[in-house]
């Protein structure tokens, strides 16, 4: 009995240890599948959302399928495949599968075999597989679709936008003109970042090139399915199988970039990000002249995993570069080296753009204008600008973009806002043409009075006037021609002793150049000079012209300007009630009223100013007239 216990012992041991090694190279085969499966997802395919090659000789899970049958006649591969079902008559027929899927996450992958009978396509039999379709009705299917004759014009085989059922956009066009009997497997592929690409390899035949195209339009996806317009000789004569859909894992990228302030790129990335990746070599910035701009730290976003702060030194740019490398995601992929151009430049604020003059009753055949001051230490791009007017229940209306170009207004300088540059530049005299901007659409404002806002691109108001016809100076003979012009950057918009009528010296306005009735920020006295003290105007070329300066303690006066000879004898009126700067001078010849040469001799400069309230001054000054002087 002992030998049998210790013989049935070693067979059990035996038999147990062959069972053991079975199932340890059973369970090492299984760990192998595992590795295999990672393997594939490390080759990017996360899951297969639809796979049928209708071997199973059924259409369950399929929609619509009264016009279509498994069959094995004509079979594309295997024993069966999808047909139309003949029917002779013309019509409509689509069949739908459904197929949930994201298309912000993952890459999609469809791939399809298709056959037509013997018979060219038209734009009365054509056929087409959408890729994705928000619904099953087939007129108002908004997604993509892949095929031949989608918009009714083509043989070629197209991927195009579906939008309320019809064709709206040609994304890809591919090189395949598809005729009679044609056999092709087909393979389209829409990546997280919006590109296509379409890719065919017809039967006995090597594959096609890679054809691609964008867009980054989002639409639901819901359905797949197979489309077809047919006359009745041509029902019956269509072929679809092995169909599959799956996921792909998404490249990391860059989805947005943010500039957070002045010296910091925020960039949000479409997955989680691996710290350890995240180093300064790894960035480079640099402005539009290719001047390198210093990366002086980068750090992950605290409050997301897939988010990077980019600090970076001063730039004088206005278009920026960043070009970005080496960075991983949590699994190790690496990203595609990637650069992104963007505008240094910020979101207009309030009070950093001020309007400073306004012409709102132009010349007969003139145009409006309303100019722009940029006030604040920051460049700003006026296409993020727009100016509109009010209507009587003060609501906003007639919002029109400044400009839709990329165009940048820089501290202290000037924005002429107009609707024809050129007839404004024809009217008044200015050195700063590049300041115009021609807008497409200009704000009605009133001759008499009337609101000028500008807004931001997020209709914040940045700045307001109200004007009307009464804040022009009472000793203007006419207002038309003449502009409304602010006094002090440093005075309410809407002050209205802020605003008075441009000084006919500079021909009564300024576009694009200094106020001529901007005040001085430091108080001035009331001055009158005259140079040279002796002048000859015998066009010498030398001091043929007498210079009258004048410099005054506020904008506004009216100046009246007499020459006197020796005897007291009014020779000229050189000036006579008109509206002037607070700065600026007046010219001489040394003719008198009537156009003559006057004799030489002493002659006295009379000067009366007065302002709106009634105060008066009288300046005095003489020179003497000469026949030549030596130089």
């Amino acid at each position: 009995m002992t030998r049998f216990i210790f013989i049935f012992s070693i067979i059990l041991v035996y038999f147990l240890t062959i069972v053991s090694c079975d199932a340890f190279g059973k369970y090492k085969s299984d760990h192998n599948s595992f590795a295999k499966i990672e393997n594939l997802n490390r080759n990017d395919t996360i899951s297969t959302i639809l796979s049928d090659d209708f071997e199973n000789n059924s259409i369950s899970g399929w929609k619509q399928t009264t016009d279509w049958e498994v069959s094995t006649v004509e079979k594309i591969s295997g024993e069966l495949s999808l047909k139309h079902a003949s029917i002779a008559t013309s019509g409509n027929s689509s069949i739908f599968h459904l197929t949930n899927s994201d298309l912000n996450s993952t890459d999609i992958e469809w791939s399809f075999k298709l056959k037509n009978g013997n018979w060219d396509p038209s734009s009365a039999n054509r056929f087409w597989f959408y890729l994705s379709a928000d619904t099953i009705l087939s007129d108002l299917i908004n997604g993509w679709a892949v095929g031949v004759n989608i918009s009714g014009s083509s043989d070629l085989l197209e991927l195009w936008r579906i939008s309320n059922g019809k064709a709206d956009s040609l994304i890809v066009e591919s090189d395949l003109d598809w005729n009679a009997s044609t056999l092709a497997t087909i393979t389209a592929k829409r990546t997280t970042r919006g590109v296509w690409t379409l890719q065919y390899q017809k039967s006995g035949e090597a594959k096609s090139k890679l054809f691609s195209g964008s867009d980054p339009a989002i639409s639901a996806f819901k359905n797949v399915g197979l489309y077809f317009n047919y006359t009745p000789t041509r029902a019956g004569q269509l072929w679809i199988d092995d169909i599959s859909v799956v996921q792909l894992a998404s490249e990391l990228f860059i989805q947005k970039l943010t500039l957070i302030n002045s010296n910091t790129i925020r960039l949000t990335f479409n997955r989680a990000i691996d710290p350890e990746s995240i180093r300064s070599g790894n960035f480079k910035l640099t402005d539009e002249s290719g001047q390198n701009v210093s990366i002086t730290q980068v750090t992950p976003t605290k409050s997301t995993a897939n988010s990077i702060d980019v600090s970076f030194g001063k730039s004088n740019g206005n278009e920026l570069s960043l070009n970005v490398l080496g960075i991983s995601d949590l699994s190790g992929k690496t990203m595609t080296p990637d650069t992104l151009s963007f505008s240094y430049t910020f979101a207009p604020e309030i009070g950093s753009i001020l309007i400073n003059e306004v012409l709102f009753n132009p010349f007969s055949g003139g145009v409006d204008f309303v100019e722009l001051v940029n006030v604040s230490e920051q460049t700003i791009p006026t296409n993020r600008l727009r100016l509109a007017t009010r209507d009587d229940a003060l609501a906003l209306k007639q919002i029109y973009q400044v400009t839709t170009e990329k165009r940048y207004l820089k501290p202290g300088e000037f924005l002429v806002c107009t609707k024809d540059p050129a007839i404004l530049a024809s009217q008044y005299f200015t050195c700063n043409p590049a300041s115009f901007c021609a807008m497409k659409s200009f704000p009605s404002y009133s001759d008499d009075t009337g609101t000028v806002v500008l807004l931001n691109d997020s209709l914040n108001v940045l700045d307001e006037f109200g004007y009307s016809a009464k804040m022009h100076s009472p000793f203007l003979a006419d207002e038309e021609g003449v502009s409304l012009e602010r006094i002090s950057l440093e005075m309410p918009t809407n002050d209205r002793t802020n605003w008075t009528s441009a000084a006919a010296s500079v021909g009564f306005a300024t576009p694009g150049l200094p106020n001529s009735q901007a005040g001085s920020e430091t108080e001035i006295q009331d001055e009158i000079t005259s140079e040279p003290k002796a002048f000859s105007p015998n066009s010498d070329g030398y001091y043929d012209e007498l210079t009258i300066n004048f410099r005054l303690s506020k904008p506004g006066y009216i100046a009246n300007v007499r020459i006197f000879d020796a005897a007291g004898r009014q020779v000229r009126f050189l000036i006579k009630n008109q509206l002037q700067a607070q700065e600026g001078s007046w010219t001489w010849d040394g003719k008198s009223e009537s156009g003559q040469k006057l004799v030489v001799g002493v002659y006295i400069i009379l000067v009366e100013v007065f302002d709106q309230e009634g105060h008066t001054r009288t300046f005095k000054k003489t020179c003497t007239l000469t026949d030549r002087l030596e130089r």
